[in-house]
């Protein structure tokens, strides 16, 4: 276990337990109930913002019955931010449990790049009124100082710190990391954005 704290939902204040991870296989299906991301699109990571709430943060959320995980991603990303899901990969999860009745579910965490669709106009369900393309380096500024947070963003930053670059030509560059390749369309040089 990478972190543990505690979170109040619905009221009710329930234990996180964080484990950074590059698989999923070893939790349940049913279990599966939350997917959020750090989004990466031309060198910029994807916020969302909570009206509500007055914060900034990753795009996910609750996965619908007939649902993959991996389709509430999808979903979740193109509702919330116009973006359409080129790749991703597990990067860590955060195990919820209610203390008051030891019922538990997950949150996984992916890292993905991303591709918006066209430009942000509303989330249907109303949870997101603005997005906002940030410099990795500038997340602290935004996110919620919450541990649990600010950690996961941390993982998919030195995810992209241990890149691989290859350019292919002048405008396409291929990236290679945990031996998946991803290719983005604007050259850019990762490690100094990253650092």
């Amino acid at each position: 276990m990478i972190f543990r704290g505690v979170v109040s939902q619905d009221g009710i204040r329930c234990d996180v337990h964080h484990m950074d991870v590059d698989h999923f296989n070893d939790i349940p299906d049913n279990l599966k109930l939350k997917a959020h991301a750090v989004c990466l699109y031309n060198g910029k990571i994807l916020l969302v913002h909570h009206p509500e709430w007055g914060i900034w943060s990753i795009p996910g959320g609750t996965r619908e019955r007939g649902e993959s995980i991996e389709e509430t991603l999808v979903r979740e990303i193109l509702e919330e931010a116009n973006c359409k899901v080129i790749d991703c990969q597990p990067i860590a999860f955060q195990k919820v449990v209610n203390p008051s009745d030891e019922t538990l579910y997950y949150r996984l965490q992916y890292f993905c790049n991303v591709i918006p669709v066209e430009d942000f106009k509303e989330d249907p369900a109303g949870n997101i009124d603005k997005i906002a393309w940030i410099q990795p380096r500038d997340f602290e500024l935004y996110i919620e100082n919450k541990e649990f947070k600010i950690i996961v963003i941390r993982r998919a930053l030195e995810l992209l710190k241990n890149m691989k670059i290859k350019k292919l030509d002048k405008n396409i560059i291929r990236v290679i990391a945990n031996e998946k390749d991803y290719i983005l369309a604007e050259p850019m040089d990762f490690r100094k954005e990253f650092s």
